[in-house]
């Protein structure tokens, strides 16, 4: 194979390949023009040995445009990375190879690679500052370093050459400048070595130059010895996650499965930073994930089990609220519809983009998941985790799911997803399979059945379970697998890791106010839209207070004598009361927890707890005022009540707007519709005992009517409405039939008091869905 090659030109030169046997590390080395054949026999180009190596295994061949393939001799076992080789496949330098299941790195010079060498095209020069006094970052083609991502910025950042040095500064972005992992606000100086990130896009600084080290996004995953422990009720410790270490580069669809228990889901919240391992580390482009989970928080895309958008919106505009909510604010609607339509594009929904969810032919189970997963792909994230997306789909469904995802991972995206599913597993690059918290193969799919010695795939569950998990997780650390897929790939680049990298989540306050109210507008736009699609439900919630007001004109007649006269007027009263607060809690109750997986998941990337409460009052303060005026309108239209028309609204409209806040509390408290609807009663029934108006209240009642009732200041506030000779009448027993108990300046104090309280209870029972998330 030494063939001379004095005289070719550079493509012509023949490659030179290296194959290095994981286990030994012993090189092979050959060179050739055109073609190498692989295989245990010595008549082959490269004689290769080891378990699962036939005679006449592989070849590899150059192509036309000079790139190195490997294919299969006689549909003869290979995997590239973890890909079955079922076709050629196009090799790069530092591949790993699987023949049968004996595992090799490949390393060649390729004749591209020569090229560049050759015509001087080096792309880490970057972008040199000499002669500039000011280097501007963002996506605008304009910038001097153009980063053509929705997660950037038009005008992302810039750096600025002072008397002490060059400085730099964020201007204004969405989703932040960083220097060594660390989240600058105001101005930062930069010294030489100094690390760059704009998103989750790095640079290095050299004090001459910006250099490109991540210029795609990409992201590179591993784990150290990660573990995680809860407390269990009896107060023992148990270890959900067992010292894990492994690595997932970008490009790659790692599928994860394990018996029931084993920690699936758990492992895939540590990786993703929504529930935190106790101990290890989990370096994303190493750096520690933890510790910087701000620089990551954009470029991290999760799709939970539940649907993540509401049914009743339009599929596009849907998308284009989450995009407001994510995507940089000087991102135009032209940019975000453009990107929409290519994420439905990319799920395979276009055709349906203006319709809702749930249309009148509601989707299938898969087109339900692609619209979660499109809701992530809008904010274009560099690494994806899915949660049992799969759970519940037919074969088929299935398999078209699980090709989407390999398809994400070929755009160079990181992609993890926890499965139960096996048949279409060989989809992934590789496996991670876990039993009790422990790491027990990982892996090529292909490779499972051959490792464990099994005939299916699903018989590995039966297996593991014959045996402790720590005999397996010992069996797989002593493997080759281990040595090639974990050991071999768990390094660090020696640039960083000599460098210090400052653990900070501190997220700067600049544009804090504005942020917010724009986070406000798109929410309430989006609430107000869900409400207007489900017209039938706004109408039956708007009819029930003229409704109402009808039965009262029809029970209720006045009567000449001033006593009974003055008791119906309080009766009268007494139900505008009740039926302010039914309007307000029923409402609110359930508004919350129907889009709970919806919240946590926005909550966790940059939604406000401000700004999603203030989303849902406003909208649900219009449909109390509309509930409040028809109520009164109708009832003083049909039954003469005589008093101040504008007082009793306010009042009405405050006890609606408490009850609103009880509801909402209530709603944020429970974990389904279901809780909601059951708690609303426990609320409403003492809202009637405690009112005053059914017994004189005395001691503890009393207490608890005071500080707990709205209805009972609402009431004593609307009595006051009533005429002075109406409060004057006395009974036969010479009590006053209309008894006060305070002022209405104090009786709507109080009512205002209780609703703050229930706001503050809201966003405490919000919050601690922040720490279960």
């Amino acid at each position: 194979m030494n063939n001379a090659y004095i005289g070719r030109t550079v493509s012509e030169t023949p490659f030179q390949l290296e194959l290095l046997a994981a286990k030994t590390r012993q090189a092979i080395v050959c060179e050739f023009s055109k073609e190498c054949r692989l295989g245990s026999d010595t008549g082959n180009d490269v004689q290769i040995t080891g378990d699962g190596v036939l005679p006449r295994h592989a070849k590899i061949f150059v192509s036309e445009d000079s790139a190195l393939f490997i294919a299969a001799i006689d549909d003869a076992p290979i995997t590239v990375n973890g890909a079955l080789a079922d076709k050629p496949l196009m090799l790069n330098n530092g591949d790993w190879l699987l023949f049968g299941s004996t595992p090799f790195q490949i390393k060649f010079q390729s004749s591209q690679a020569a090229d560049d060498v050759l015509s001087g095209d080096d792309t880490s020069a970057g972008v040199t500052l000499t002669g500039k006094s000011v280097l501007t970052i963002g996506r605008l083609p304009q910038c001097d370093i153009t980063i053509p991502s929705p997660l950037v910025s038009r005008e992302h950042a810039k750096l600025t050459r002072e008397s002490t040095g060059w400085v730099i500064e964020d201007c204004g972005s969405t989703n932040g400048t960083f220097v060594n992992a660390v989240r600058i606000s105001g101005k930062q100086p930069v010294l030489a070595n100094d690390w760059l990130s704009f998103a989750a896009f790095d640079y290095r600084f050299d004090g001459n130059a910006i250099i490109p080290s991540n210029q795609d996004g990409q992201v590179k995953i591993e784990v150290y010895r990660l573990t995680k422990e809860v407390k269990e009720s009896s107060g023992q410790t148990k270890r959900l996650l067992d010292s894990l270490s492994f690595a997932i580069h970008p490009g790659e669809f790692v599928g994860i499965f394990g018996t029931s228990g084993s920690g699936k889901s758990t492992l895939l919240d540590a990786l993703n930073g929504r529930r935190p391992a106790t101990s290890g580390d989990i370096l994303y482009n190493e750096i520690d994930l933890y510790g910087a989970f701000d620089l990551f928080r954009a470029a991290i895309g999760y799709v939970p089990q539940q649907d993540i958008v509401h049914r009743k919106i339009v599929m596009q505009h849907a998308l284009k609220f989450t995009a407001k909510l994510r995507l940089p604010p000087d991102t135009s609607d032209f940019e975000m519809d453009e990107n929409v339509l290519k994420v439905l594009e990319k799920v395979g929904l276009a055709e349906k983009a203006g319709l809702a969810v749930d249309t009148p032919t509601p989707l299938s189970g898969g087109q339900l998941k692609r619209v979660s997963l499109a809701v992530e792909l809008v904010a274009n994230p560099n690494v994806l985790f899915l949660d049992e997306v799969t759970s519940g789909l037919d074969a088929g469904t299935d398999k078209k799911m699980m090709q989407l995802f390999r398809s994400l991972a070929e755009d160079k995206k990181t992609v993890v997803c926890v499965t139960h599913t096996l048949e279409n597993i060989d989809t992934c690059h590789l496996v991670l399979l876990l039993h009790q918290g422990r790491l027990v193969f990982y892996g090529p799919p292909q490779a499972v059945i051959g490792y464990f010695g099994i005939d299916r795939l699903s018989d590995v569950y039966e297996l593991l379970e014959s045996r402790s998990a720590s005999y397996w997780a010992d069996k797989y650390r002593a493997s080759n697998f281990h040595d090639t897929y974990v050991e071999k790939r768990l390094k660090l680049s020696e640039q960083r890791d000599n460098k210090d990298v400052l653990k900070s989540n501190t997220r700067p306050t600049n544009n804090k106010w504005l942020q917010s109210w724009r986070q406000t507008k798109t929410l309430m736009s989006r609430y107000c839209e869900l409400i207007l699609s489900d017209r039938k439900n706004l109408l039956i919630l708007i009819l029930q207070a003229p409704l109402i007001a009808l039965i009262v004109s029809l029970v209720f007649e006045m009567d000449d004598q001033i006593a009974l006269r003055a008791a119906k007027q309080s009766q009268i009263l007494f139900i505008m009361v009740l039926s302010a607060i039914w309007f307000g809690c029923l409402n609110s109750a359930r508004e919350l927890v129907k889009e709970l997986p919806i919240y946590i998941r926005e909550r966790s990337v940059n939604l406000g707890l401000g700004p999603y409460i203030v989303s849902k009052l406003i909208p649900l303060s219009l449909l109390c005022f509309v509930q409040c005026f028809l109520l009164l309108g109708v009832i003083a239209l049909s039954i003469s009540v005589p008093g101040d028309l504008i007082q009793r609204f306010l009042i009405l409209f405050a006890s609606g707007m408490a009850a609103t806040t009880m509801g909402l509390c209530v709603s944020a408290f429970v974990n389904s519709n279901d809780k909601a609807v059951a708690t609303v009663p426990i609320l409403l029934i003492p809202q009637v005992i405690l009112s005053g108006a059914v017994v004189n209240l005395e001691g503890a009642g009393l207490w608890i009517a005071k500080t707990t009732m709205i209805s009972y200041w609402s009431f004593d506030a609307m009595k006051l409405t009533l005429g002075e000779e109406i409060r004057a009448v006395k009974d036969f027993t010479g009590t006053t039939v209309v008894s006060i108990a305070g002022s209405t300046g104090s009786d709507l104090a109080a009512i205002a008091g209780l609703g703050l309280f229930f706001l503050i209870a809201t966003a405490i029972g919000l919050k601690l869905k922040d720490t279960k998330k």
